[in-house]
């Protein structure tokens, strides 16, 4: 019995939710919390403009008199617009959501206030409950906020059938009918919203990776590296760490290309760039800078571990590319005080030089 339950609830949440019910747990509430962010002024925009609605359609009763509870309608109104100024300016996400629960049961109050007769219920009353689902439902992330909002429109749908004594069976039907219409359509945009959020995030993704990584050694590139790494570097520093850079260069690469053609010049690249990636760890980057320059950020890492990790580097290429007598030279410098990270890379660019200038095949550490 319970399996059964549990692949109906799956089915249920695949049905209702999309492709986001497909997402796991944690990429879920990041989708979710995302979407939230973006929807919070279309919602704020809703909110008041149902606020203005509901104002004018009270306005437009007491000017023709079709009803006798105006008074308490226009504190409604007047209740609906003051949330709905309240909730534009709101962060916290609990805050909204118990705003804007008062403000749909205040309206709903505000459209239930009852009549005489089925003939002397005013259009727009029936219109606001019709209109409701599709307007609201579209723009609740949450799926629990969602139901809860469907939970309550549909009992005060079923107040007002009940409350319709002398209307013919046929026109509640009809009513109910045109309910369970704005009730569907409003499950459908929000499916279709969810969808289409989760494919955007999805090419946004696409578009990000190629954006930062070198399409040849997989590594990121130097524009994704100086963002990267310097948030990371950044957030080492504050945290009291020391971090490292080391520049890499392929020793005499265009006389390899030159020797044994293009081909084997990106083959050695792409060889180098999945070595530094095996090597690198949680937290640290590489970037192919352009050409055949690598750059690695250590975000904590002494002088002399930097300097043990960049001779692994070496002797590790230095096997790989033996056939091609390819060798790197490499230069490291570690953090100063007050130090960017155009400041590091600057010095191991110098000590690259260095090491050049020492015949190749060597590492340099700035001092």
């Amino acid at each position: 019995m319970i399996p059964l339950f549990a692949r109906l609830k799956t089915g249920l949440d695949h049905a209702l939710e999309g492709e986001l019910a497909k997402l796991p747990p944690h990429e879920r509430r990041e989708q979710q919390r995302r979407q939230i962010q973006l929807l919070h002024w279309p919602l704020a925009n809703l909110l008041l403009a149902l606020a203005v609605l509901e104002t004018l359609r009270v306005a437009m009763l007491a000017i023709e008199q079709l009803r006798p509870a105006l008074a308490w309608q226009g504190a409604a109104a007047l209740g609906l617009l003051v949330l709905a100024a309240v909730y534009r300016n709101l962060v916290s996400l609990r805050r909204r959501v118990w705003l804007g629960s008062g403000f749909m049961l205040l309206m709903l109050a505000s459209l239930l206030v009852p009549v005489q007769s089925w003939q002397g219920a005013p259009l727009l009353s029936l219109a606001g409950f019709l209109l409701l689902p599709a307007a609201c439902l579209p723009l609740l992330v949450r799926p629990k906020v969602a139901w809860t909002a469907l939970a309550v429109g549909t009992a005060a749908m079923a107040a007002v059938l009940w409350g319709m004594v002398d209307a013919p069976l046929a026109d509640k039907r009809t009513f109910a009918f045109y309910f369970l219409v704005s009730v569907t359509a409003g499950l459908v945009l929000r499916r279709a919203r969810a969808n289409l959020a989760t494919r955007l995030d999805r090419e946004v993704e696409t578009l990000w990776q190629r954006a930062v990584t070198d399409p040849l050694t997989g590594l990121l590139n130097r524009h994704g590296w100086m963002n990267l790494a310097g948030t990371a570097m950044r957030d080492a520093v504050s945290a009291g760490r020391q971090p490292a850079v080391l520049f890499i260069d392929v020793d005499h690469f265009k006389r390899t290309n030159d020797a044994h053609g293009h081909l084997a010049g990106d083959e050695l690249l792409r060889q180098l760039g999945q070595l530094i990636e095996a090597c690198i760890g949680a937290g640290q980057f590489a970037a192919r800078l352009g050409g055949e320059e690598f750059a690695c950020l250590l975000p904590d890492s002494s002088e002399a571990q930097a300097e043990r990790f960049a001779r692994r580097i070496a002797a590790e290429y230095r096997h790989h590319a033996a056939s091609f007598g390819s060798t790197l030279s490499i230069g490291v410098s570690t953090y100063g005080d007050g130090d960017l990270l155009n400041d590091l890379l600057a010095r191991a660019d110098a000590a690259l030089y260095e090491a050049k200038h020492r015949g190749r095949d060597q590492i340099v550490v700035a001092r």
